[in-house]
């Protein structure tokens, strides 16, 4: 691979002059004002997350999230089915349903039988979350011990991986962007020695021990 890979980012509508924006496709109604929302500021925020481990990083913007951060199950499962059918080689998801579902366990399938990496952020606390929760997903909490360039191995029931779950003025903080953070190390990680190499060399293995639980998802 000479490129870093496309990522179809499943999330609120990105602006059109975002950094490495390769493609935006709406799949749902987006208000006149949306890129003053809530969801815009969300997914612009997991973008230059991402970018801080792959900056060369291009992206498949899904947009699910019309304005504030709340989607219907049937359009998440829309935009995932668009993944798997896209050439986007990573699928990201910062936000997760309580329950579980076999339409989002099916569209889930589908990314994966596609040959794709799906990340999902799980909470640190609580019930599991769904797509993070599907078999074959890419658990992603906030672990603090972490750099925005490290990743954890922990090994949770709910999450089984960590990343750092902030980072300097980020308005948006927790499972979300230690997802996006661990997105754009597997970014890079398929242009330097592949995915399966990174994912033998955590830089922390084990539940985070400072002091307090990792923080909640965002």
């Amino acid at each position: 691979m000479t490129q870093t890979p496309l990522i179809a980012l499943i999330d609120g509508p990105l602006a059109a002059g975002t950094p490495g924006l390769a493609r935006r496709v709406d799949l749902c109604a987006v208000h006149p004002k949306a890129a003053e929302s809530p969801a815009a500021l969300h997914a612009s925020c997991m973008t230059a997350a991402i970018r801080v481990n792959a900056p060369d990083a291009r992206i498949l913007g899904l947009s699910v999230f019309a304005g504030h951060l709340t989607t219907s199950l049937a359009t998440v499962a829309e935009a995932l089915h668009k993944a798997a059918g896209s050439e986007a080689e990573i699928v990201h998801c910062s936000f997760g349903h309580g329950q579980a579902s076999p339409l989002m366990a099916e569209a889930v399938a589908a990314v994966l039988a596609a040959g794709k990496l799906l990340v999902a952020s799980a909470p640190a606390r609580g019930a599991p979350v769904f797509p993070a929760g599907c078999a074959g997903v890419l658990p992603v909490q906030g672990d603090a011990r972490c750099s925005s360039s490290q990743w954890s191995l922990l090994n949770l029931p709910g999450a089984q991986y960590g990343a750092s779950p902030g980072a300097p003025g980020a308005p948006v903080r927790g499972a979300s962007l230690a997802a996006a953070h661990f997105t754009g190390l597997l970014a890079r990680a398929c242009l330097n020695g592949g995915v399966e190499k990174m994912l033998q060399n955590p830089s922390f293995t084990g539940r985070e021990r400072i002091g307090t639980e990792g923080p909640r998802a965002a």
